[in-house]
């Protein structure tokens, strides 16, 4: 991690808040910890410059404009838009200039947050989404309320907010809930097909050509009404249905790839580790294990 460097302007109103929040020890172990809270109404000469802080940040734009300098790109945030970053890294935000930049914030941390701060990225290409409602704004002003005071009801309380933020944040840009009737009836046709055999050798071109469509116009469908990419789903049933094999049968790992279409156990293996963070064997093991206990 980089020496710790911060150079804030302190330009905000006073009517603007600031929490300190120190959680029980305990409660570290949680997925995530508030670390500070507020919200803040900014003046024109507002920034806030740091690198080397060991904390994650969520802000939220109420209103008027800032810009965020984050991993060589400027993001500019106007009402609406939240921004997700680690704080290890050099990043710079202030206020546009014009008139008061308003947001809310939580700086926090915990064994799970790099992982999910690394999903947002990946799933906006950057650190930094527009809000399609304001239920985010609403949790942080709410998590700001609870922690005005120290108590383990509010560090348990912010632990469950903050899982709401995050799980917000990673619905930005998940495919819609689609009601049964709002999805094409080629693509209802095309899941019921993978459910009853995904353990055959099914692949786009052979569901394209089976249901008479397209195989770009398919997979474009599939994607945007299941939310999953054609070839993720059918190896994700099958990943699923591994894991019921190895727990409740005593199949050699190379029949259940063959049982599973996989020629190459080889390949079969590299895929489940990939998404187990295990082998099938030691995925067995340590389910054995825990029944013998």
């Amino acid at each position: 991690m980089s020496e710790l460097f911060e150079n804030l302007s302190n330009s905000w109103t006073a009517a603007s808040e600031r929490n300190f929040v120190t959680p029980l020890n305990e409660l570290k172990n949680f997925l995530f910890y508030v670390q500070e809270v507020g919200v803040f109404s900014t003046y024109p000469n507002y920034s806030a410059e740091r690198m080397g802080l060991n904390s994650f940040l969520i802000l939220h734009t109420a209103g008027g404009t800032g810009n965020l300098l984050y991993g060589g790109r400027t993001y500019v945030l106007n009402a609406g838009d939240v921004f997700f970053i680690d704080c290890t890294e050099k990043h710079k935000y202030f206020n546009a200039g014009g008139e008061n930049w308003e947001f809310e914030w939580v700086h926090f941390n915990g064994p799970n947050a790099q992982a999910c701060f690394h999903y947002f990225l990946a799933q906006n290409q950057g650190v930094a989404a527009r809000t399609q409602s304001d239920s985010v704004r609403r949790l942080l002003l709410r998590l700001n309320r609870i922690n005005k005071a120290p108590s383990a009801q509010a560090d348990i309380l912010s632990f469950r907010i903050l899982s709401q933020i995050i799980s917000e944040l990673f619905l930005l840009k998940a495919a819609p809930a689609y009601t049964k009737n709002e999805i094409p009836e080629v693509i209802l046709d095309v899941l019921n097909e993978i459910d009853r055999s995904f353990c055959s050798r099914l692949s786009l071109e052979s569901l394209a050509k089976k249901f008479s469509v397209n195989p770009y116009v398919l997979s474009r469908n599939f994607k945007k009404y299941v939310g999953l990419g054609l070839k993720t789903y059918i190896i994700q049933k099958r990943i699923s249905y591994a894991k019921e094999l190895l727990r409740f049968t005593d199949k050699p790992v190379s029949e259940i790839a063959e049982t599973l279409c996989y020629e190459n156990d080889e390949h079969f293996i590299a895929l489940f580790k990939s998404y187990e963070h295990l082998t099938p064997l030691s995925f067995r093991k340590k389910w054995q294990s825990n029944q013998n206990r």
